[in-house]
């Protein structure tokens, strides 16, 4: 109806893979429209006649779906749909069959033995002045450092004019070889242009928004002569899908060139001699051996506007025997391509789908790449030497913890050391099989990320304290002591001065106001400089439970984003953090006796549990599945909740999401520690007494969320209006 409104009374659809192309065509008019299909040699045509079953068929229009089967054609065909003399649709395809080479002239003998064969470095280049010269002036001073070397520039018909000055001023001097285009060829046609003039030596694709370090090209060179069968090699980068660095499969900021020559530099002491193989080469910076052109020749047109051309490429060489591996003893630098902005999902997108067509078993191969993970000790090993670069600088301010929640407890604590500009790292226990591995990670996602040392072992022990020595940390704090090991924690606590961080009631004999310390941890907290906790209920709870004085840190005061509901029946947000059959449990029950006493109160379980889908087959009861503090507003009007409860048994002290559903201003169910502090909360809350258990946690709830039933009796019988939440301004 849009389309015609506006003036458009026919439309198709066309979808195409390589062995097949489908659609549907919508017209108005009694003539059924013509599909052909034109390539080289042939043609063919089908007339679509009018299906009145088909969706579309209506209101005076006829419609009808086709599939058809691509013959095999080296070179592009031509779809058209054509109805009473008008064009409907025109598709150019790109060819589905490789070209034939047999007669293809061949390529110059290799290089001689004792020969370096030449290096010829293509750089297509379009828009974006500043990156463009960045990358050519530092690809022209990696190339004064590699014997052999050239550098092709494309211009693939800029239409920046400055762009234009700058190669021509290169050009005139003889520091590059110059290319121009007259038509806009797209990344595939330019590099394929440059190739068709290469006959000689190896090729490094590059794009132009690479910032490429002084000696790159020269270690990726002599990396690949060392390592058998390579036909392509991928040097790290900061964003490089599988060669990313810190974090992996990410594009993470571009440092500075400074920051990358020193990258480079440590890469290549850190992973010398190191070769990873990898499901694909990244066509950032493509080092492509003579023995890979020679089998695979040319990138493929079938990849429309420039994405996966270079993994269809790759993924050819496998199939030739040859490899396809990381380098990570070379660091690129790489901005990350802006070209095409919005389009480029859906591109991504269609070409995706042409590959996975060809390739059966790439994603099942990338998925195993992910998960194993081969070039995790590589980049483990770069962040060491950063770090040990690092040692003359302040020392950082290290956090142990041991669970999914410490984690989130511990990034909270270093925003806020961050903002009294001191770094921070995290170190979290985690387990895995007979492993007890010790992470190191910053939170700002930069270096450290990949670093894992097992301190369930002694050797893995010593390696994690002269770490933390040669860093020179400024302190030492430990959250979740009993679920850091023993024998890793009386190490700490011997080698370093340290704070302990209160984020749970593990440290308390009983839950109970002046029960005092375990004595499992007593000597942990007398030997400790001190006590600390974020926010009122942990300090709280230190005070009044366990005795100990703590040192309260909190985040600067932000505005409350307060709701109220009108006349709506109860819809409690339950947080839920552990996803242990504590909760499960707790939430069953009170499911269970919610709806023997008011059918209307539902339960909005905020986070995941140890079973979702057997809790979302009760009627009273919704999981929302993972949730952030961004989701909290969206969360509490979607749902129209009117009340929460944010401890069930198990307090996360500081939590980011515990604080965050305060600040809604909603009346809240949670342990009151300090049962005499003014002004805490309001008087809707609902202030359990610490020692609770489950069962009397539930009867409280219960009679707490459902109190509004003795008021308002004809809900059951559901007179009653139903309103969500309203966020007040």
């Amino acid at each position: 109806m849009l389309l015609e409104h506006s003036g458009q009374d026919s439309c198709a659809r066309v979808d195409f893979l390589d062995e097949e192309v489908k659609g549907w065509v919508t017209w108005r008019g009694v003539d059924d429209p013509q599909l052909s299909l034109a390539q080289a040699d042939q043609s063919s045509a089908v007339q679509l006649p009018s299906d009145p079953r088909h969706r579309f068929a209506r209101d005076g229009r006829h419609a009808a779906s086709f599939r058809l089967i691509r013959p095999p054609s080296a070179t592009s065909q031509r779809l058209e749909i054509a109805q009473a003399g008008r064009i409907i649709a025109s598709v150019q395809l790109p060819a589905n069959r490789a070209p034939d080479r047999r007669d293809a002239p061949p390529r110059a003998a290799r290089a001689r033995s004792g020969e370096t064969p030449p290096l010829t470095i293509i750089i297509p280049v379009y828009r974006d002045l500043a990156a463009t010269r960045a990358c050519i002036e530092s690809a022209l001073t990696a190339a004064a450092c590699t014997p052999g070397s050239t550098i092709v520039v494309v211009d693939d018909a800029s239409p920046e004019r400055d762009i234009k000055h700058l190669l021509a001023e290169l050009a005139a001097r003889s520091h590059i070889q110059l290319l121009i285009n007259e038509q806009n060829l797209g990344f595939v046609g330019a590099v394929n242009r440059a190739l068709g003039e290469t006959d000689a030596g190896d090729v490094v694709l590059l794009n132009s928004d690479t910032v490429v370090p002084k000696y790159a090209l020269q270690r990726l060179r002599s990396a690949v002569q060392s390592t058998p069968r390579v036909g392509t090699a991928t040097p790290l980068s900061n964003n490089g899908e599988f060669t990313s660095f810190p974090v992996p499969n990410r594009s993470n900021p571009l440092p500075s060139p400074d920051e990358i020559e020193l990258l480079d530099e440590l890469a290549g002491t850190a992973n010398s001699g190191v070769a990873i193989d990898i499901p694909n080469g990244i066509g950032f910076c493509l080092y492509i051996t003579r023995e890979c052109l020679d089998a695979v020749r040319e990138l493929s047109d079938d990849f429309y506007r420039g994405y996966l051309e270079d993994v269809d490429f790759c993924l050819r060489a496998a199939e030739a025997g040859l490899r396809n591996v990381c380098i990570p003893s070379v660091f690129v630098g790489h901005e990350g391509s802006r070209s095409f902005l919005g389009e480029k999902r859906s591109l991504v997108l269609r070409n995706l789908r042409v590959l996975e067509q060809r390739y059966r078993r790439y994603a099942t191969e990338c998925a195993a790449f992910l998960l194993a993970d081969p070039l995790r000790d590589c980049r483990a090993a770069l962040e060491l030497k950063l770090l040990a670069n690092e040692a003359d600088a302040a020392g950082p301010h290290v956090i142990f913890c041991g669970s999914a929640i410490g984690r989130e407890i511990a990034i909270r604590r270093c925003g806020h050391l961050a903002a009294d500009d001191q770094r921070a790292l995290v170190v979290q226990i985690r387990t895995e099989g007979q492993r007890r591995l010790a992470t190191i990670f910053d939170p700002d996602s930069r270096a450290p990320q990949s670093i894992a040392l097992d301190v369930a072992t002694a050797e893995g022990r010593e390696a994690l304290l002269t770490l933390l020595t040669d860093l020179k940390i400024r302190a030492l704090e430990i959250a979740e002591p009993n679920r850091i090991p023993a024998a890793c924690l009386v190490q700490l606590t011997q080698r370093f001065p340290y704070d302990v961080l209160i984020t749970d009631t593990a440290l308390a004999l009983r839950t109970a106001i002046g029960s005092g310390v375990d004595p499992d941890w007593t000597s942990l907290i007398t030997s400790a400089q001190r006590v600390t906790a974020i926010g009122e209920d942990g300090a709280a709870f230190s005070d009044t439970v366990l005795g100990q004085q703590a040192t309260r840190l909190d985040d600067p005061p932000a505005p409350p984003a307060r709701y109220h509901v009108v006349s709506s029946p109860a819809r409690l947000g339950l947080l839920v953090l552990h996803a242990n059959a504590a909760e499960f449990r707790f939430i069953r029950a009170l499911s269970d006796q919610i709806a023997n006493v008011d059918q209307d109160v539902e339960i909005i379980v905020l986070g995941t549990t140890l079973d979702d889908l057997k809790l979302m087959q009760r009627s009273n009861v919704l999981v929302t599945g993972d949730i952030a503090v961004d989701d909290i507003a969206t969360l509490v009007e979607g749902h129209g909740i009117t009340k929460l409860v944010l401890d069930i048994g198990e307090p996360a002290f500081g939590h980011p999401l515990v604080d965050a559903l305060r600040a809604t201003g909603l009346p809240a169910a949670a342990t009151e520690w300090r049962p005499t502090a003014a002004g805490h909360g309001h008087k809707a809350d609902l202030k359990l007494p610490p020692g609770f258990d489950a069962d009397q946690t539930i009867a409280a709830v219960l009679g707490w969320v459902t109190d509004d039933a003795r008021l308002h009796p004809d809900r059951r019988s559901g007179r009653h209006r139903r309103q969500v939440g309203a966020r007040l301004p």
